[in-house]
Formats: structure tokens, sequence, C-alpha cells
């Protein structure tokens, strides 16, 4: 890991958002359409986003204690 520039990670935080904006713009019809089958995605979304940062945060501090 120690080839990853910050480069890596810029290029990488930006693919990641244009993905999303995709996928949102992708299935911005669907959930007009079909409301009861995105019920609790938001949810979904904000535990995956926060187990993220939590991994991220140990992972930080794990490398601040070696």
């Amino acid at each position: 890991m120690e080839s990853v520039t910050t480069g890596h990670w810029i290029f990488a935080g930006v693919f990641a958002a244009a993905f999303v904006i995709g996928i949102i713009y992708a299935y911005k019809d669907d959930i007009k359409r079909r409301p009861d089958l995105f019920n609790g995605s938001s949810k979904f979304l904000l535990s995956v986003i926060l187990i993220v940062m939590i991994l991220l945060v140990i992972k930080m501090i794990s490398r601040l204690g070696s």
C-alpha cells in the first residue's frame, strides 16, 4: 500500500461520487413510479456509510498505535 499516492485517493473519491450520482440519476424515475420498493433505502445507505467511517477510524487508530 506504500505506492498509493494522493492522486489515487483523489481519483477513487471522484469515481465513487460520480458512481453514486449516476446510480441516483438512473433510479430517479423508478423511485417516482414505485416508491414502496425504496422504503428504508436511505437508512441502509446511512448505515453503510457509518460502518465504513467506523472502520476507517479503527484503521487510523491502529496506525497511530504502531
